[in-house]
């Protein structure tokens, strides 16, 4: 039986652009691993949004952009390659990928996984991952939605390598220290949070989707009984369109396109809490929490709502805005997700200061789940 285990997660950190084409902060939270007889030392994306294990191949041409500006994974170097001749493709909100599958072994810092089918991307059109700073994503969601691959966290149970089917992680928001927090393989570290942990069940075993009872502003409902995701993979709140309206309304946010809004930043002092109740806990968004302060290219200091929405999304896509305040658990074993409060030493205590627009992680086609899927709106 294998022992808790622990992956630091590094804070990375390059300049992007928002639509408003005002200059950002990026950060990404990911961890460096070996793939394939520790080839070499990458940085990956630790993403629960999505199910799949993927990284760019030196097959790729060379017109993809984004495979060229980073490390390339060389099957013909690995002593443990497998071909396994099958496509890949994978939509996500912001941008697509194809490939092929490979086979062969994957080290995540120590932890060696042997027979871990994964893909090896050759054409990511567009932009979106011409500029990321991660060398490829690990899928931390259920199998039912990784077409039939084993994923890597149902591998590390199945191979022995864990004690209990679970994982945590603890997102670190605050300071400029290049550690962003940790994941816990395994098990739950009671040091990180107080109180009791909140656990609900999973509403389908796909994404890490739960209901949330409530969302409000002020004395307004956003939802009654939504639907949420748990996403390491990306920073912001994306939230149904009709939410996203009304967010903006109370906030007396401009909306600048694209789901991004812009807000005064003189009266952040007088901008609401944002609450919501999971599992009858109520976790309280304060102005720190949501609000980031980006830098115009005329330097001056502008503040934007964390608070997005992707089109024709219904889902409430909870990223780091919250999960950096909360403890997650992940429990595979009894498809249920908890939520505890960081102790205070772990807690968030500036306005953030920098931003993560692209790539969203999250991959979302709702016509995936048929019929069933609208069972969960009301």
């Amino acid at each position: 039986m294998g022992q808790l285990r622990r992956t630091p997660i590094t804070r990375k950190i390059n300049q992007n652009k928002t639509h408003a084409n005002v200059k950002a902060e990026k950060i990404v939270l990911a961890a460096k691993y070996f793939l394939v007889d520790r080839q070499s030392s990458q940085t990956t994306q630790f993403d629960t949004g999505s199910s799949d294990l993927w990284v760019p191949s030196a097959k790729c041409p060379s017109t993809n952009e984004a495979c060229q500006k980073h490390n390339k994974y060389n099957s013909s170097a690995s002593s443990s390659h497998v071909e396994d001749g099958r496509g890949f493709s994978i939509q996500y909100g912001s941008g697509s990928l194809t490939g092929f599958l490979s086979t062969g072994t994957v080290d995540i810092d120590g932890m060696v996984i042997r027979n871990q089918t994964f893909a090896e991307a050759v054409d990511e059109p567009g932009s979106a991952f011409v500029n990321t700073i991660f060398y490829g994503i690990i899928g931390m969601a259920f199998a039912s939605i990784s077409g039939g691959i084993t994923t890597p966290f149902d591998n590390i149970i199945r191979q022995g390598l864990v004690k209990h089917p679970v994982f945590s992680v603890y997102l670190r928001r605050d300071g400029t220290s290049q550690l962003g927090g940790e994941v816990i393989w395994g098990g739950i570290d009671r040091s990180i949070y107080r109180g009791c942990i909140n656990y609900v069940p999973v509403s389908m075993p796909a994404y890490w989707q739960f209901t949330a009872n409530s969302v409000k502003v002020r004395d307004i409902l956003l939802c009654n009984g939504c639907q949420a995701i748990a996403d390491t993979g990306t920073s912001l709140f994306a939230v149904p369109l009709r939410a996203y309206r009304a967010i903006n309304k109370v906030l007396n946010a401009t909306d600048a396109g694209n789901g991004e809004a812009f807000v005064d930043c003189s009266n952040l002092c007088k901008l609401p809490n944002v609450n919501l109740n999971i599992g009858g806990t109520t976790y309280t968004l304060t102005p720190k929490d949501y609000i980031y302060k980006i830098q115009a290219e005329n330097n001056e200091i502008l503040c934007l709502s964390g608070f997005t929405y992707l089109q024709g999304n219904l889902l409430w896509i909870l990223g780091d805005i919250f999960l950096g305040k909360v403890y997650t658990i992940f429990d595979v074993g009894k498809e249920r997700i908890g939520f505890a409060k960081l102790k205070k030493h772990s807690s968030y205590s500036a306005y953030a200061s920098s931003y993560v627009k692209e790539p969203p992680s999250y991959g979302i086609d709702y016509y995936s789940y048929g019929d069933e899927y609208s069972r969960f709106f009301t």
